[in-house]
């Protein structure tokens, strides 16, 4: 079956096995094997740096250098040699890497003993091997810390002072308020 890319782009795909030694890949786009996960998956691989914004990431795996403002994914794993910096929101994250910037965890954040995590951390669940650096705040997630707030505009203010004024007054006085 012949796939219909343009000849460069189908020779970039195929000089990207080559960045990624020891991996098997299939990089057709008319492959029907791949599951959900596997089609929002990126691998960084060793040797790679990339500057910029990721977007629709479920899984990344960084073997090489992540610059970037922002992450949100479901899992990230940051292989021994993976440097990932900038600001991350995630289900789950192992560093047997380094990573510098903040991150949020709703679910765990491990650090293996080659794990390196460098800035402030919000998680549920966290796990650090014999070995691995942590350096920085941490912050238990607690289910009460998961309830999403909402700024109070002035006339809500306004309306609970006007509720509490009236609730005094029916507290001092001996005949209702009609």
């Amino acid at each position: 079956m012949k796939n219909n890319l343009p000849p460069t782009l189908e020779k970039k795909l195929i000089n990207r096995n080559t960045l990624l030694p020891n991996t098997e890949r299939s990089y057709s786009s008319t492959s029907h094997h791949d599951t959900a996960s596997h089609r929002r998956s990126l691998v960084i691989g060793q040797g790679i740096r990339i500057q910029g914004t990721l977007e629709d990431v479920e899984t990344l795996i960084v073997e090489g250098t992540l610059e970037t403002q922002t992450i949100k994914t479901k899992k990230i794993i940051i292989q021994k040699n993976g440097i990932l910096n900038g600001e991350v929101d995630t289900q789950d994250i192992e560093i047997t890497g380094t990573l510098e910037g903040n991150i949020t965890a709703q679910g765990n954040l491990i650090v293996t003993a080659t794990g390196r995590l460098i800035g402030q951390a919000k998680c549920r669940r966290l796990k650090v091997e014999d070995g691995g650096q942590i350096t920085g705040q941490i912050e238990m997630i607690t289910s009460d810390k998961l309830k999403t707030t909402h700024p109070v505009s002035e006339q809500e203010i306004k309306n609970i002072q006007e509720n509490s004024i009236a609730e005094e007054l029916l507290k001092t006085t001996d005949k209702p308020i009609d």
